[in-house]
């Protein structure tokens, strides 16, 4: 269990990784746009890319944050419950999650699927969708296994916060 865990955690961490490289990037196509359009040569597509960036971090950096806690947590109803209630309503909630992403997941897939089978691509630089949608279904996955190492950690005695 333990090396399933580690394993989460090192995909999670991965994707990460990917999603502030996306944040670099469109933070470097900005400056570039910017100043070439100061310039009168804008960069063509500038907006596509930043477009398709801005998925990849938003899509990967879900499953660490959620790893980390990093995201928004509201204890209100958790706090007036017993420790028994608690973890009720920690594997009612994370069950939930995990469904969700991982429908979320293969719907993903299905559109890209389709996207891929249609030849659909971005107006200005004729970027494939598919690739983008693709990534998003794995981002969906790794966070429903995120949410499952977090009810395995939590059926280990590991403290929830």
């Amino acid at each position: 269990m333990k090396r399933f865990l580690n394993v989460v955690y090192t995909l999670d961490l991965s994707l990460h990784v990917v999603a502030g490289l996306g944040l670099a990037f469109m933070m470097a196509v900005t400056l570039v746009d910017v100043t070439m359009r100061a310039l009168g040569k804008p960069i063509i597509g500038a907006i596509e890319l930043i477009c398709f960036s801005g998925a990849i971090v938003v899509g990967f950096a879900i499953p660490y944050s959620s790893w980390m806690k990093a995201h928004v947590y509201v204890d209100l109803l958790e706090g007036k419950l017993s420790k028994r209630g608690r973890l009720f309503l920690i594997l009612v909630t994370k069950t939930i999650g995990i469904v969700l992403f991982l429908f979320i997941s293969y719907n993903f897939i299905l559109y890209g699927i389709s996207l891929k089978q249609s030849g659909e691509v971005s107006a200005g630089l004729k970027i494939p969708y598919y690739p983008i949608t693709f990534g998003l279904a794995v981002s969906c996955f790794m966070e429903s296994l995120t949410l499952f190492a977090e009810l395995l950690k939590l059926f280990r005695g590991e403290a929830h916060e």
